[in-house]
């Protein structure tokens, strides 16, 4: 889903990364990363800080299944630009992506309520 989804998005070319390895991301250097990070074996936030601190300048979208508000906040704060709600439909996750790569930020209104 995701690939159709980023490419309606207008998306560079993409690449699957899993497990995600920080190192490996600095040399692939892209300008889109999405990370779902419900079941990272790490601190979630301590590895978007890692991710920001390794790829300044990338677009980083979070995938989730947590929209409270709190957690939206704390992604934003660790580098997120991009929060994307795993209960969002496939058109409200294409217009984050596509709206974060215009903006370089994007917040899914799950998050607000």
């Amino acid at each position: 889903m995701f690939s159709s989804l980023l490419r309606k998005a207008g998306a560079p070319s993409l690449v699957t990364v899993a497990p995600l390895d920080v190192t490996g991301l600095g040399k692939l250097a892209p300008a889109l990363l999405v990370c779902d990070v419900d079941h990272s074996a790490v601190d979630s936030l301590e590895l978007l800080r890692r991710i920001r601190f390794v790829l300044p300048d990338c677009t980083i979208a979070v995938y989730t299944a947590d929209d409270a508000q709190s957690w939206g906040a704390s992604c934003h704060l660790a580098g997120a630009n991009c929060l994307l709600s795993k209960k969002s439909s496939e058109a409200t996750l294409t217009y984050g992506v596509r709206a974060a790569l215009k903006s370089g930020c994007y917040t899914d209104p799950r998050f607000a309520a």
